[in-house]
C-alpha cells in the first residue's frame, strides 16, 4: 500500500514533459514519461515523442500467417457446409446452393466489425498486427476493404500474375505489398502484441 501511495505522490509532484508548469496526471503508456491531463485526453495517454514515433513494421511471417488464418476463416465454413450438404443430398453438387456461402457472409461481417474497431482482421488480431495509413493514423474501413482487398481480388481475376507481383512487393524495405501502395497503408505491430502467443510464435 505504501508503494502505491509513493507512486501517487511522485505523479502529483511531477510536471508534464511536454508542458512545463503543468502537473502530471499520469504517465505515457509507452515509455512512462509523465504527461498532463491535456496530453492524456488528446493524445491517448502518450507523450509527444511516443505519439509521433514510427510504429514497428509487422514481420513478413506474421503477415503471411494472418492472411492464411483469414483465408481459412472465410473458406473452411463454406467447404464444411458444402460437404455436409453433399452427404445429405448425394445427387446434387455440393457448392451449388447459395446457402453454402452464408457462413462466408457472416465471416465478412465479423471481419468488417473488427477492422472498424481496431484496423485488424481476425488473423491480424491473432498475430498482433494491424493496418494503419502510411502516416500512422488509423485506416478507414473502406480503404482496407475496397483498396486492399476487393480491388486486388477483382484485378487478379483478370490478371492471374498480378497476385504474385502483389506478394513480391513485400520483400522491399518498407514491407508493403502492391495493394498497400495503392491503398496508402502499411501493416505494423499492434500495441501489446507480445501478449499474443501466436504473435510470439511467428515473430520469435
Amino acid at each position: 500500500m505504501s508503494d502505491f501511495r509513493e507512486a501517487l505522490e511522485s505523479i502529483s509532484e511531477a510536471q508534464c514533459s511536454e508542458h512545463p508548469g503543468f502537473s502530471a496526471a499520469g504517465a505515457c503508456t509507452r515509455c512512462g514519461t509523465f504527461v498532463c491531463a491535456f496530453c492524456a485526453l488528446s493524445w491517448a495517454g502518450r507523450c509527444f515523442k511516443c505519439l509521433h514515433a514510427a510504429p514497428e513494421l509487422a514481420t513478413r511471417r506474421a503477415r503471411l500467417a494472418a492472411s492464411l488464418v483469414d483465408g481459412a476463416a472465410l473458406l473452411l465454413p463454406c467447404l464444411l457446409l458444402g460437404v455436409l450438404r453433399c452427404l445429405a443430398i448425394p445427387d446434387q453438387a455440393a457448392m451449388n446452393a447459395p446457402v453454402v456461402y452464408a457462413p462466408a457472409l457472416l465471416v465478412l461481417f465479423v471481419q468488417a466489425s473488427l477492422i472498424r474497431g481496431t484496423g485488424a482482421s481476425f488473423g491480424k488480431r491473432l498475430l498482433g498486427i494491424r493496418v494503419v495509413r502510411r502516416d500512422g493514423r488509423p485506416a478507414e474501413v473502406w480503404r482496407i476493404a475496397l483498396l486492399r482487398n476487393v480491388l486486388p481480388m477483382a484485378l487478379c481475376g483478370y490478371f492471374g500474375w498480378l497476385g504474385l507481383v502483389d506478394a513480391l512487393f513485400i520483400v522491399g524495405e518498407e514491407r508493403r505489398c502492391l495493394h498497400d501502395w495503392v491503398a496508402g497503408t502499411r501493416v505494423v505491430k499492434a500495441p501489446r502484441a507480445q501478449h499474443s502467443f501466436a504473435a510470439w510464435f511467428v515473430t520469435g
